[in-house]
């Protein structure tokens, strides 16, 4: 009985009502399992129930993941919907280490020019806990925010408005809702567009790699991984940056910038687009066809 309803809640002549109720149904849920940690006699710190109810929204995430991408997408294999199980080992080490290794020459080319106006200098602190943290955090974005943006999102635009609309507009949500962290920083307007430019940027530069891997996320999870791990243990350890830096060269943020909104950081993500998209031209692989290939059952 409750499967019925559930399949035909997702199955309604409304596409849009199940897609924009779902995470915060989901992240209520995760907040009524963390509140009774209120009622028990040690000060947990409001950081910490945050992150533990952000915890338990993603396992519901991927609870409710299967049946979502059966009834709605029509894909009986929820990782089949985002290619994860066709690629081998060997393959999706490959693609981990090239989309990491641009994720590093990406914030090279933000930081070179730092170093020649010697705004950042070496400090080079290295420790395992802090690499572990950074290789923990790379993973834990990397994998939490593609599943969700260019894996769920993505496909749940692409079965409402078709795959043109829904890759800029997956590029669009995402650029806003990463902009929710620097709204206490007091943004200037040039920084407040160019950091949501980037994002986007970001945005159509993910949405790219996953069609030039044929669907899979694996690519989008190494190269987005990469730079947020890769800009931690830089901007925590390895670098000492300029407090005087313009936030047009290093991006908004204060002391904790976030490079892709920065000047450098869009030319470099520019690119890298054009690169993405002469790849795909070179291939033989039409923008629209080649993605309808891999979303095979999403688009309506």
């Amino acid at each position: 009985m409750i499967a019925d309803l559930w399949k035909k809640w997702l199955c309604q002549r409304c596409r849009w009502l199940p897609a924009i109720s779902l995470l915060p149904i989901l992240y209520f849920l995760g907040w009524l399992i963390v509140l009774p940690l209120l009622l028990l006699p040690y000060n947990i710190p409001p950081q910490s129930l945050s992150l533990l109810g952000t915890f338990f929204t993603f396992i519901f995430f991927l609870l409710v993941l299967p049946s979502w991408a059966k009834y709605r997408w029509r894909e009986k294999d929820s990782f089949l919907a985002f290619e994860l199980k066709r690629s081998s080992i060997i393959s999706a080490a490959n693609i981990l280490f090239k989309t990491c290794f641009l994720a590093l020459c990406l914030v090279s080319f933000v930081l070179l020019p730092l170093f020649l106006f010697q705004w950042v200098a070496w400090r080079g602190i290295f420790s395992l806990p802090m690499i572990i943290n950074g290789i923990c955090l790379g993973v834990g974005v990397g994998v939490t925010e593609e599943l969700i943006f260019r894996g769920w999102l993505w496909n749940e635009l692409n079965y409402i408005f078709g795959f043109r609309r829904g890759t800029l507009f997956q590029a669009l949500i995402f650029s806003f809702a990463h902009l929710i962290p620097f709204l206490k920083a007091d943004l200037n307007f040039l920084e407040l567009v160019l950091l949501l430019f980037g994002l986007f940027l970001l945005g159509l530069v993910l949405a790219l790699r996953r069609i030039l891997d044929h669907g899979s996320l694996i690519g989008c999870i190494g190269l987005h991984g990469g730079l947020v791990g890769v800009w931690f243990l830089i901007n925590s350890s390895l670098l000492d940056i300029s407090k005087n830096i313009p936030s047009l060269l290093i991006g908004p943020g204060g002391l904790s910038p976030n490079p892709i909104g920065s000047l450098i950081g869009i030319c470099g993500l520019g690119l890298i687009l054009v690169n993405y998209w002469k790849a795909l031209a070179m291939a033989g692989r039409p923008f629209n066809g080649e993605c309808k290939a891999s979303f095979k059952g999403v688009t309506p």
